[in-house]
């Protein structure tokens, strides 16, 4: 069996409810268990969850966190992702004690292929497995986190292991770095994991944390073997992770990979948009098709992005 944990609150729900269905469409290959850890959902929330874990046979734990745990880690509300459920994942090896490994997936991405040869990657000794974040694998990120000779990792995607963190008490080495360090910290754990666990983990390939970042012009001046990953994730990404303030639920929102959200969350059941300013910038958009052709997307982005994931290209 397949374990995968997430995070998040009662907004993000419906979210997760699109990651559930897409685990449910791509992993054939072994039985799945999920285990959603929050701080509190509505009666509906947990009947349409749950109904989505029965429609694609996955077991489903919906575990309430005890938020207390992480009073001093700090937050900001100003940031999207910010809240106290980010730190919720350092629980999991405590709230999760019959395990020794699990899969960890943000709730803001889309499983696209299956999971077996993640699952059967090789964490033996170290404390878990993340890919590289290539937008931040510059100089002045390493050198503020004092990282020298290794990669900085994205968290959002992340094979643990259970049994090592809790006999090397990584979640309390990472907290106690949060509660000291915190206020100096951009990402928090994913900086602190990063910190923290640099000699204690293994790189998993770009193809299972693709992401809208992939698609940005510089991407073609980076170093020839990190443009060769990223060249086969956008082909054939098994994991697509909308990194970044832009999410594909927005309306108004254009990113790639928004076509991949898009099929998932209408095979979930569960429809739903959250309104943010960009409304405006679809209208315009409608309206002036010129200004469309100039916006700040069609000079960032690769030649090609709308219709990357679209049915033409069959990689859907």
């Amino acid at each position: 069996m397949i374990h995968i944990a997430c995070c998040s609150n009662e907004k993000l729900a419906p979210i997760f409810g699109v990651v559930m269905t897409s685990v449910g469409v791509n992993v054939k290959s072994d039985d799945v268990m999920m285990y959603y850890l929050h701080n509190g959902l509505k009666d509906k929330t947990i009947k349409k969850l749950r109904q989505i874990a029965e429609r694609y046979h996955i077991g489903l734990e919906l575990m309430e966190i005890n938020s207390s745990l992480l009073k001093d880690c700090p937050t900001d509300k100003k940031i999207h992702y910010a809240n106290v459920m980010m730190y919720a994942r350092l629980l999991l090896p405590s709230m999760l004690p019959n395990l020794d490994k699990i899969i960890y997936l943000d709730c803001d991405l889309v499983v696209n292929r299956d999971l077996k040869d993640l699952w059967d990657f090789d964490i033996n000794g170290v404390a878990l497995a993340m890919a590289p974040d290539h937008y931040y694998n510059d100089k002045a990120t390493l050198q503020r986190l004092g990282m020298k000779d290794c990669y900085y990792l994205n968290s959002g995607v992340m094979v643990m292991n259970l049994d090592y963190c809790r006999r090397h008490d990584v979640p309390k080495r990472i907290i106690s770095f949060i509660e000291e360090r915190g206020e100096e910290l951009i990402f928090f754990d994913q900086d602190a994991l990063n910190v923290i666990l640099q000699k204690e983990r293994e790189v998993l390939p770009t193809k299972y944390n693709c992401s809208p970042f992939h698609f940005i012009k510089i991407i073609d001046s980076l170093p020839i073997e990190w443009r060769k990953a990223i060249y086969d994730a956008r082909e054939n990404p098994i994991i697509f992770h909308y990194m970044g303030k832009a999410k594909p639920w927005f309306l108004g929102c254009y990113v790639p990979g928004k076509e991949l959200f898009k099929k998932y969350q209408r095979l979930s059941g569960w429809k739903h948009q959250v309104i943010n300013k960009q409304v405006l910038k679809r209208i315009l958009y409608t309206i002036i098709p010129k200004m469309k052709k100039n916006s700040w997307e069609n000079k960032t982005y690769i030649k090609g992005w709308e219709s990357y994931y679209s049915e033409k290209r069959n990689t859907l």
